[in-house]
């Protein structure tokens, strides 16, 4: 290199950092805008009111997650570090290894059953308790998904089993024990061999009417329980899904309960139970697998809502159609799928809130020589990349409050809507936060990659939700067959539409005009009119859209109604 080209990158450094010629060696550097760094929001004028915005995208419950903000910053258990400001700040530590963060994320949810967060999680029934535990599953994914998840585990998969699947003898014994943690509790479903296609698993259970015992099974590799959050080390009872056969002849898929560990955690007998070990996310979770060699349990540990088995093995079931008794023992998974859509958006909300904030306080080169460094979200090109995700955010999040709604006021003629929405739903909004933590782990430059920025550990921890509770892929296609079942149906019997949000097909569609403007692009008739060729994905963004148009319709005329939700709106069918 030569002297001249060495002087020459010598200057332009010099410049970049110094934003003036450089001076006198005897004079000291002083600091310069560019290297002095102010969170954007002590001297930002917003132009809205925040905190209207933030009740409109929380929706629901903002007391009660207020109020568990304030005990997780209160206790050392989270991390608890205090800054300038007198403000203080809560993360998990990423440098803990596997079995610290198992051990950790169990304090902390003793710590939690200690001061009633979950009071009424599962002996409450109202409309009312279940968005409150909604918004604190919600407040526990901000902080650590690990945390979210372990507890979903034990209250949507395990509680809600008992709670759904079973009677009034399994919630006397099972459901108070469950909230106040006495029981720990797992969900046994996913097998090495079998997933998404729950038929086919292949763990059996039989009936011996001599001991009035249920025995169960696991007839080959394939048949081990495998991903089974919390019994690698924590549960102490399983909720086992099996085949289940009667002299002989296969009833299909029944859900039962087994004891696996005892009080002191020792590995029951006719059970083995091996950790699936360190995963790319979520470490907090004791992920293990399962096999059971004759386990033996009571005749009452049969979940018998649907089907029961008599003293004598008689089995007996109101449900006769094979295929609509395997879609009773399905149903309860829609509220973890709920669960996870609306965890996702709230992931999606950090990673958009660091990496905003990030380009909001770094800049980039100048526009004329020696001038002042422009902002990274001046830059059209970073605008383009996270303001349209930032408005697609903004739309799920009304898609997500929908759901929970449309979940806790069900009845019996709502079920399918909500579970086919849940599922639309469900992949849409993991798959967006994927994207979303990606684009905005790259947005951030190197910074991205410092574990105290977290957008690279949401990736990892977060990305599990997109196989959680059903492959996504899957899930879109059960979507489509839903939605084709119920357009041949009502063109069978030549009767309307109504339900799965479907409605719109029962008046004429808009023709496209030969020129297509603003005005008819964002017109909400036209919009709601519109297929693309993934039927299922149409079905999953139009519910999306038709959540941003009630919550617009709702708003009065004001500051955030013209700067957020309809910008939002825009912002996100140009992204569609």
């Amino acid at each position: 290199m030569s002297e001249n080209c060495a002087l020459r990158r010598a200057n332009v450094l010099a410049n970049h950092i110094l934003q003036s010629p450089p001076q006198p060696w005897n004079n000291s550097l002083a600091r310069e805008a560019c290297l002095q760094y102010t969170p954007p929001e002590v001297n930002e004028s917003y132009g809205f009111q925040v905190k209207e915005m933030r009740k409109l995208l929380d929706g629901h419950n903002l007391e009660d997650r207020d109020w568990l903000y304030g005990i997780i910053i209160q206790s050392n258990l989270f991390n608890r570090k205090e800054r300038g400001g007198g403000k203080v700040f809560v993360s998990p530590d990423y440098n803990e290894t596997m079995e610290q963060q198992r051990e950790i994320s169990m304090k902390r949810i003793m710590y939690f059953l200690e001061n009633g967060v979950f009071k009424g999680w599962l002996t409450e029934t109202s409309p009312e308790a279940e968005l409150k535990k909604f918004a604190l599953y919600e407040v526990c994914g901000m902080y650590d998904y690990s945390l979210s998840a372990k507890l979903g585990v034990h209250f949507l998969l395990w509680g809600n089993a008992i709670k759904f699947f079973g009677t009034k003898r399994h919630h006397e014994k099972w459901l108070k024990d469950t909230e106040d943690y006495l029981v720990k509790g797992c969900f046994a479903m996913t097998e090495l061999g079998h997933g998404s296609n729950v038929k086919g698993i292949e763990t059996v259970t039989s009936y011996d009417p001599r001991t009035e015992e249920f025995v169960i099974n696991t007839p080959c590799e394939s048949a081990q329980k495998y991903w089974i959050g919390e019994a690698a080390i924590h549960a102490n009872h399983a909720i086992v899904i099996s085949q289940l056969e009667i002299n002989e002849t296969n009833q299909g898929i029944h859900v039962f309960i087994a004891q696996i560990r005892d009080q002191d955690g020792n590995i029951c007998p006719n059970i083995h139970i091996a950790d699936c070990g360190h995963k790319i996310g979520l470490n907090g979770v004791d992920t293990g697998r399962i096999w059971f060699d004759n386990l033996r349990i009571p005749r009452e540990n049969l979940l018998n809502s649907v089907a029961d088995v008599s003293p004598d093995g008689e089995y007996v079931s109101a449900i006769k159609n094979p295929d609509q008794r395997f879609g009773a023992f399905l149903a309860p998974l829609t509220s973890g799928r709920v669960t996870i859509a609306s965890c996702a958006i709230y992931s999606a909300k950090v990673g958009l809130a660091v990496a905003i904030r990030y380009s909001l306080s770094r800049r980039a080169f100048s526009i004329v020589a020696n001038g002042p460094e422009v902002l990274l979200l001046d830059y059209p090109s970073h605008q383009r990349r996270l303001l349209p995700l930032l408005a697609k955010t903004y739309a799920m999040s009304f898609a997500a409050n929908d759901i929970k709604m449309m979940y806790v006021k069900r009845t019996p003629e709502t079920n399918k809507e909500i579970h086919v929405v849940s599922m639309g739903l469900k992949a849409l909004l993991t798959w967006h936060n994927m994207r979303t933590l990606q684009e905005c782990r790259e947005a951030c430059g190197g910074q991205g990659l410092k574990t105290e920025n977290r957008v690279g550990h949401l990736k990892g921890d977060y990305d599990v939700q997109t196989t959680f509770e059903g492959d996504n892929n899957v899930l879109m296609q059960q979507v489509s067959k839903a939605l084709f079942a119920e357009y041949a149906s009502c063109k069978k019997r030549n009767k309307p539409f109504k339900g799965l949000g479907l409605e719109h097909m029962n008046s004429p569609r808009p023709v496209l005009p030969t020129q297509l403007t603003s005005s008819t692009l964002r017109c909400s008739h036209f919009q709601s009119h519109q297929l693309s060729e993934d039927l299922s994905k149409a079905f999953a963004e139009k519910a999306i859209l038709q959540a941003v148009l009630d919550a617009e319709a709702k708003l009065p005329a004001g500051s955030i109604k013209v700067n957020k939700v309809t910008v939002s709106h825009g912002q996100f069918l140009a992204q569609s």
